[in-house]
C-alpha cells in the first residue's frame, strides 16, 4: 500500500526586527548603506548579494554579525504594513537578524538597529521596532548614536493602570528581539513606579546576558539589586498588536 504524505503545515512568517518605510521611488543602492556604515561605525560593513540581480534582498554582515535586508518589499507587503502602521510611506524595507547565538545576540541586535538607523537617515523615512511598537523618524536618532550598546536603545517598560483588579501592570517590550520572553510584574496602585523600572532594567540586562530565561519556579541573582529574582508564571497576552510572551518575576 502507498502511503500518504501530509504536507507539513506552513510555518508563520518571521516577523522583522525593523520596518523602514519611505517614500522614494527606489531604494538606496546597498554600496550606499556600506559606506554610510564605513563611515559612523568603523566598518567594513561587507554585503553578501545573492546570484538573483533583481532581488533587492542581501546579508549585511560586520565582523560575526550578520543581518538580513530586504530593502524594498513587495508591493502587497508594503501596503499591508503601510495599513497596519498607519503610514504615509508607500515603500517599505525590512531587516532581521541572522544567526543569533547565546554568546553575541548583544551585538547582533546592535548591528541590525544600527542599519535600521542607516536606512532610515538614507530615505529619509520612519523606522517601526516592532518588539518595543516604537517609530524612529530621523530626528529620532540623533539621540540614539548606537556607538554602544546600550540597554535602553532596545527596551520598553510600559505601566498599564486602571486594571479591573485595581493593580498596576508592569512589563517589558523588546526582549524577544533577544530571543527571550518579555518580563512582567503587578504592584499596588498608588506606588511610585521608579523601583520597578530601575529593577526591569537590571532584571533585563541580566537575562541578555545569560541569553536564556529560567524556567517557572526557578529564581536568579541580580546583582544590580542584590537580591535574587524568582519567576512565578509564563503566559501569553494578546494586548497588542503581537502577542506578547511574558514570564512574571517577583522580588523581595
Amino acid at each position: 500500500m502507498k502511503k500518504i504524505k501530509r504536507k507539513a503545515g506552513g510555518k508563520e512568517p518571521k516577523v522583522p526586527m525593523f520596518v523602514v518605510g519611505y517614500a522614494a521611488p527606489d531604494p538606496p543602492p546597498s554600496g550606499f548603506l556600506a559606506a554610510w556604515f564605513d563611515q559612523d561605525y568603523g566598518g567594513p560593513l561587507t554585503i553578501q548579494l545573492p546570484r538573483n540581480p533583481q532581488t533587492t534582498r542581501f546579508e549585511a554582515q560586520h565582523g560575526p554579525w550578520s543581518a538580513l535586508v530586504e530593502t524594498s518589499l513587495p508591493r502587497d507587503i508594503a501596503e499591508a504594513w503601510r495599513e497596519r502602521l498607519q503610514w504615509s510611506h508607500p515603500h517599505a524595507a525590512q531587516l532581521m537578524p541572522l544567526r543569533l547565538t547565546a554568546q553575541d545576540r548583544r551585538d547582533t541586535i546592535l548591528h541590525v538597529t544600527r542599519l535600521a538607523r542607516g536606512l532610515t537617515l538614507l530615505t529619509g523615512g520612519t523606522a517601526y521596532d516592532t518588539a518595543t511598537d516604537t517609530y524612529l523618524n530621523p530626528s529620532d536618532w540623533t539621540d540614539r548614536p548606537l556607538q554602544a550598546f546600550r540597554l535602553d536603545d532596545h527596551l520598553r517598560i510600559e505601566q498599564v493602570e486602571g486594571r479591573a483588579d485595581g493593580r498596576v501592570w508592569f512589563h517589558t517590550r523588546g526582549l524577544s528581539k533577544f530571543g527571550l520572553e518579555d518580563i512582567e510584574t503587578y504592584r499596588p496602585t498608588g506606588l511610585s513606579e521608579r523601583p520597578v523600572i530601575e529593577a526591569f532594567t537590571e532584571i533585563a540586562d541580566v537575562l541578555t546576558l545569560m541569553g536564556k530565561a529560567p524556567n517557572v519556579g526557578e529564581s536568579f541573582m541580580v546583582e544590580g539589586l542584590n537580591r535574587a529574582v524568582r519567576v512565578v508564571r509564563h503566559r501569553t497576552d494578546q494586548s497588542y498588536s503581537l502577542r506578547l510572551n511574558l514570564r512574571e518575576v517577583e522580588w523581595e
